[in-house]
Formats: structure tokens, sequence, C-alpha cells
């Protein structure tokens, strides 16, 4: 794989970090053999999926108004496979991994071993379990409650997480899809991380309480800065599937706070 370009490529960057992390066919990637500076652009896909769901919500509600609980479940579910698949499972696959590994190996090597192997095992199955339960019921009572923002915040701190700990923390494998991430962390890739975020708080829809505001944000940037590394010390460093793990963790964080103070 060639060097990275020497001045950045907004465009170019921006259609690999949406073509790595989600199933769009948006031609060039970082896979026509250039290393783009796309790990600032993360939050950003965390944009058009949360935003996706905002909107998709919105409508929904602005028909037939707030969703009786039954129905927010229902509401909840779909938004949640809707992320997955847009996403290609990717996240999801790195979170059983992730957990297989994390509790199946004894030493690092052993639990890399462990990740690598395609399979899923318990571990990875009741993580996926537990963690699409929960995002699900919290995605419910926040359609329930008509609190959409979080459904923005959530993909976007969760991505964000993702850049954060690709610009400081070392990778556990000399190999792997956790590389085109890792020391990436450019003035350039840090400044368009930091405008994702500094939207997600600029542009908060009326009716959201600043206590509310606050106190999600806190969480998901809290999260973001404490998840990567909880992982990564058993293996010691990132890895993809460590990535993938961390996106829906933080996530989940941040649905459930929400949730709780919606």
């Amino acid at each position: 794989m060639s060097e990275r370009p020497q001045r950045p490529d907004p465009i170019h960057d921006f259609a690999a970090a949406i073509g790595f992390l989600t199933l769009l066919p948006v031609g060039r990637t970082w896979r026509d053999g250039v290393m783009p500076r796309s790990t600032g652009w993360y939050p950003w896909v965390g944009w058009m999926l949360g935003g996706s769901a905002a909107v998709a919500a919105t409508g929904v509600m602005s028909w037939k108004g707030h969703p009786p609980q039954g129905g927010a479940v229902l509401g909840g579910a779909l938004i949640v496979a809707a992320w997955a698949v847009l996403t290609r499972f990717l996240h999801w696959d790195g979170l059983a991994d992730t957990f297989d590994g994390i509790w199946g190996g004894d030493t690092p090597q052993r639990r890399l071993d462990i990740m690598r192997d395609s399979r899923i095992g318990s571990f990875g199955a009741a993580a996926m379990l537990m963690v699409a339960l929960v995002q699900v019921g919290a995605v419910a009572d926040l359609l329930h409650a008509g609190s959409l923002w979080p459904l923005v915040a959530a993909p976007v701190l969760g991505r964000l997480a993702v850049a954060a700990a690709a610009w400081s923390m070392p990778a556990a494998r000399t190999d792997g899809l956790g590389l085109t991430a890792v020391g990436t962390g450019r003035t350039y890739e840090r400044l368009v991380g930091a405008l994702a975020l500094l939207a997600l708080l600029a542009f908060v829809p009326l009716g959201v309480s600043t206590r509310e505001l606050l106190i999600v944000s806190a969480a998901g940037v809290f999260a973001a800065l404490t998840v990567p590394g909880a992982l990564a010390k058993p293996v010691g460093g990132m890895t993809g599937d460590l990535f993938g793990a961390t996106v829906l963790i933080v996530e989940s964080v941040v649905l459930v706070v929400a949730a709780v103070f919606a």
C-alpha cells in the first residue's frame, strides 16, 4: 500500500471513510492503494447514520405522533437493524471477536489468535445479544419520549472514540484492518474530527435541555476516552475488532444515559 498523499484530499478521504465503514458504493476508498487520511471523517459517517435515523423518526412522529411503547420498540429494532446493515455488520463482527478473545484467552497472543478466528463463540454471541437488547430498548425509550438528538449523538461519539483511539494508541498487530487507522492523528484529521463534535454540540434541536445535553455529551466523551483503553489492555494495543467493539459500546453508553434522562 502506497504512502499517504502529501496534501489532504477531503473528498477522497471522506469517500474512504464512507467506503470503509458502510456498504455505500462511493467508488474511491482506501482499497485503491492509497492510505487516506480518513479517521477524522469517521464521526461524519456517524452524522450520516444518526441523521438519517433522526430524520426518519421525525417523519414518523409528524405523521402519527409519539409512538406508543409497543410501536417504539419496533421502531428501535428497525433503527438498530438499519445501522447494522448499513455498516455491513462490521462493528458487530468486531464486538463478537473482541469478547471471544478477551474472555476466551489467557495471554495477549492467545486472545489475538482467538479474535482472528471467524467463528463466533459463546462469549461473542452473548455480547452481541446483550448489546442489541440494550440498544433497541434505549432507542425505543427515546422514540417514546420524542428525544431524537441522542440518535445522532451516539453514532457520532462512537466513531469519534475510534478516531481518538487511532490517534493515541498503538496497534496490537503488524497487519490487519486496524493498521488503516492507527497512527493517523495528524493535525488535519484531528481538526476534521473536532469539527464533527462541535457540530454535534452546536446544532441541538429545540426541546433538548442544557442538562440533557451536558450529561449525555459528558457520558459519551468519557466512554470514548476510556473504553478503547480498557479493551486494548488485555491484548496490548488496538485491532480492527477492538475498534468495532468500541463503536458499539460507546453508542450503547450514550443511548442508555440519554434514555435515562429523556
